[in-house]
């Protein structure tokens, strides 16, 4: 068995020079000083708060992976995370979110069984929840 290491600092740079993301979007998206980004960026993680080496990594894992993870599974994941830990019952999802009961039961049953258009209702308005949910929490 062979493991790979995992360098976010490297894995974020080949992101940047490959376009798919700019350094200025990580900056707004994490907040953190153009500086101490970029001391990450060289390999150094000695000028960075506490937690944001654990906030890059975290970004990188996700932007590497994304598109690997199927859409079905993001979903279902979504509604892990607001049933299990923001606990938010079935019920509580599809009345904030205007979606039927029905359909979160049956795609967690089977996601094939929901046609398409309803699947993309579904990822749309969970993610929108899940938002709403993020912004809320302390920073």
């Amino acid at each position: 068995m062979t493991t790979e290491a995992h360098d976010p600092a490297a894995e974020l740079r080949g992101l940047i020079k490959e376009g798919r993301i700019s350094e200025e979007a990580v900056l707004a998206i994490t907040g953190m000083p153009a500086g101490r980004l970029r001391s990450f960026l060289a390999g150094s993680t000695a000028i960075l708060q506490h937690d944001e080496a654990g906030r890059l990594s975290l970004l990188v894992a996700h932007l590497v992976a994304g598109t690997r993870v199927d859409d079905d599974e993001r979903v279902r994941a979504i509604i892990e995370a607001l049933t299990l830990e923001l606990r938010l019952t079935l019920e509580n999802i599809a009345a904030l979110t205007g979606l039927e009961l029905g359909d979160l039961e049956a795609f967690l049953a089977d996601p094939g069984s929901v046609p398409a258009e309803r699947r993309y209702t579904l990822a749309v308005r969970l993610s929108h929840l899940l938002l709403a949910a993020a912004q809320a929490r302390p920073r």
